[in-house]
């Protein structure tokens, strides 16, 4: 945990109910196909006491926690987890829907959970979606003492956990721009991958990633955004091209600012000169050279020089370009108050707070306005405190940006903008060679053109929120992600690499040398995760790994791999989760009932179980990628009836039933008929090779060394190897060789 969370309380209290251990499934796994928390809660002398036998207990949360009533539950209708904690449920249950409902009322829609039982008696995993993992920690571990504090008589503070679950949420969840640009992305199947603890980001995989960082993408010009984080040089720049810019000079020297005022006598806007202060130490529409000095000096702590800018009368608009192509345009207004000569500044700001769209961070339609050094400044400019009676009807301006996360409020004006400010905007984004772009404009009106109006341009960012638009107080809501997302990938292009994943008993790391063997010999660049290491093409960056979920990433991060081969086991999907979204193939080799070490695990009571959580492979597989099952075990050929992708069968014999069957309906399927290897491709049969023909340093009729080889056979078939190919690889001495060099290894 970072040091931004030493003051928030993850204590358990000692109670009846007990936390046994926590642990975070980071992919799909043995409970979702998304990523969740597992709880291992102990219920100790409550196992078989339900609810509606605790004196209370449901009056209680009801009180505490009466939004509860919105949970549907297994009734599917608001109010169904109420009926079902009177009928009788037991603490576990309710565990998980508080710890959902804690996370729901920060903010965070998690909308999932379940309770399962385990071996042990009272023992029961509560798992839960979250969307940050200190989130859902915190959340779960308040849940467990809440359950706690009302079983024993203690007062217990929801809104202090509430408040500490959106302290979590604004310090660690993406920012708004990046979240939306991520939700998209992934809304079109392409995989996003976070890299740090802030808003850098991968969408796709392999060799079709995209780096972002908040809105700048990797391909955004480095020095147009050294030029924008200029503010007086991108001003030049753009005054050169004809870009109408105020009048403007940089100076660390006070005295040539209050020079600039007597001379264009106008009033002023001083402001630090580097970018990224996001309006910190501006101050507007100075009119005094008292005011002046006072703002050039509090301007010049935060940089050694100041822009000193003519003051242009107009509201404030935020043109997004994307692609440097026209996106949106808003009407930004700062926030401000009205006195009404009777109330204080800051009863003012409280009764401006009140209003229910305002929330605390960047997540709804307004943002609460915070009081800090920006606000104090402002009022004193005024010659005012915050404990100053406001006269009436007079108009106090809070904030001297139009940054939405600071309380400012966005109209949209995407439909009424002008045509030729547009053209300016898209050749501004041109001239500074700048793909994403935020121009602010300072006009009368944003509906003539700015060069009849005496309107200027004040700024350029190289980061534009995208908060103001996707989401604006007023007007319609512009998706500007999707165009982002657009520019990333466009329409036909990859976004991630294929993958092929393994699971199985026996034979996984075979499969994965055999298919080392043969996707050398090409031209592609392939990643292989498995028991033995991870493994760039020829060469091995991590020798004999343990299996979860960073090994995979380390594959899918690369930019150079073409394509990857990933070893899954049984313990990866129970303890951690997959470590990749969707694979293109994927193959269930087979299931041994004898591995005790499977029933080490707390909720795997039998092969069913195992069955259970292999079929997770095969599930996360994309619509239009195989499932190659093992149709002679039933529990494998079962998992043909619930996956999405389609499946490829394999079997020992043509006698088989289910691909009897599955072939009838123009499945495709490999097997053994007298000794001979027979391919289906879904319309015809082609005979390979006989079986004892294949060159494998092993047994070569060992079950799983034929499931190995079926399987082989498959994905060769499925990689457009033709047959001929085919026998040769199988046929070749070289391959024994490499395989039987690789294991020793």
């Amino acid at each position: 945990m970072t040091e931004k969370f030493e003051n928030i309380q993850f204590t358990k209290i000692i109670g009846p109910v007990s936390i046994e251990d926590i642990s975070i499934l980071n992919g799909a796994n043995y409970f979702s196909g998304e990523k969740v928390i597992r709880f291992r809660i102990n219920l100790g002398e409550y196992d078989e006491r339900p609810t509606n036998e605790i004196l209370g207990f449901f009056e209680s949360l009801k009180q505490l926690l009466p939004t509860l009533y919105q949970h549907h539950c297994s009734l599917k209708k608001p109010g169904g987890f109420f009926e079902r904690m009177q009928e009788g449920t037991l603490l576990g249950h309710v565990i998980e829907h508080v710890a959902i409902e804690l996370q729901t009322l920060a903010g965070m829609n998690v909308g999932f959970g379940k309770t399962r039982v385990s071996k042990q008696k009272g023992v029961y995993n509560v798992v839960f979606r979250f969307f940050d993992e200190i989130a859902g920690e915190y959340a779960g571990v308040s849940s467990v003492n809440l359950v706690n504090s009302i079983l024993l008589n203690q007062a217990v503070d929801i809104a202090s956990i509430v408040h500490n679950l959106i302290f979590i949420r604004e310090n660690r969840m993406l920012g708004f721009s990046t979240q939306a640009i991520v939700e998209e992305a992934e809304n079109r199947n392409i995989p996003a991958l976070r890299l740090d603890e802030y808003n850098l980001v991968q969408l796709g995989t392999g060799k079709y990633r995209k780096i972002i960082r908040a809105t700048i993408t990797q391909d955004t010009s480095l020095i147009a955004v050294e030029i924008t984080d200029n503010k007086f040089k991108t001003g030049s720049i753009l005054r050169e091209y004809g870009v109408p810019i105020p009048e403007r000079i940089i100076t660390g020297n006070e005295e040539d600012a209050i020079a600039f005022f007597k001379k264009h006598k106008t009033n002023l806007v001083i402001k630090p000169s580097l970018g990224g202060y996001q309006g910190k130490r501006v101050s507007v529409n100075l009119k005094t050279e008292k005011a002046i000095k006072e703002a050039f000096a509090w301007a010049k702590e935060f940089d050694e020089e100041v822009i000193v800018q003519q003051y242009v009368k107009g509201d404030t608009y935020r043109v997004l370009v994307i692609d440097f192509k026209f996106a949106a345009a808003v009407h930004l207004k700062a926030p401000h108050i009205i006195g009404d000569g009777i109330s204080s500044i800051q009863n003012l700001i409280n009764k401006l707070n009140e209003d229910p769209v305002r929330e605390i961070g960047d997540k709804g339609k307004l943002s609460k306005l915070v009081v800090d050094e920006e606000t104090l400044k402002i009022i004193s400019l005024k010659n005012y405190t915050i404990e100053t009676v406001l006269p009436k009807n007079e108009i106090l301006h809070l904030k001297n940006s139009g940054n939405m996360k600071l309380g400012s409020f966005s109209t949209d004006v995407t439909e009424i903008i002008h045509p030729y400010n547009i053209f300016v905007c898209e050749r501004i984004s041109r001239i500074l060679n700048l793909n994403v772009a935020g121009i602010d404009i300072i006009s009368p009106d944003i509906t003539k053109p700015i060069n009849e109006n005496e309107a200027y341009v004040i700024e350029v960012n190289a980061a534009p929120d995208f908060r103001m638009h996707i989401n604006p107080s007023a007007g319609e809501p512009r998706l500007v992600q999707k165009k982002y997302v657009e520019m990333l990938f466009p329409e036909g292009q990859p976004s991630h690499i294929p993958i092929i994943s393994i699971t199985g008993s026996r034979g996984k790391t075979l499969l994965a040398n055999l298919l080392k063997f043969i996707f050398r010999k090409t031209s592609l660049n392939v990643g292989i995760s498995d028991s033995q290491g991870v493994f760039v093409g020829n060469h091995c960056i991590r020798e004999n790994v343990d299996f979860d979920t960073v090994h995979p990433s380390l594959i899918l991060k690369d930019p150079t791999i073409d394509l990857a081969v990933i070893e899954t086991n049984v313990e990866t999907i129970l303890q951690y989760g997959l470590g990749y979204k969707f694979a293109e193939i994927a193959v269930v080799l087979n299931l041994d009932e004898t591995k005790q070490e499977y029933f080490e695990h707390d909720h795997i009571r039998d092969i069913d179980d195992i069955a259970y959580a292999k079929s997770v492979v095969a599930e996360e597989v994309n619509e239009p990628g195989f499932s190659i099952l093992n149709a002679d075990s039933e529990l494998i050929a079962d998992m043909a009836f619930r996956i999405y992708s389609k499946a490829f069968l394999f079997s020992h014999t043509d006698a088989n039933e289910d691909v009897k069957a599955h072939c009838l309906k123009n499945g495709k399927a490999v097997f053994i008929r007298d000794e001979k290897i027979i391919l289906f491709d879904g319309q015809a049969e082609t005979e390979i090779l006989p079986y004892g023909q294949v060159v494998l340093p092993y047994l070569i009729q060992e079950p799983y060394v034929k499931d190995v080889v079926l399987a082989f056979i498959a994905i060769m078939h499925l990689q457009n190897i033709s047959h001929e190919q085919m026998i040769l690889i199988l046929c070749d001495p070289s391959m024994k060789d490499y395989v039987q060099a690789a294991l020793l290894q």
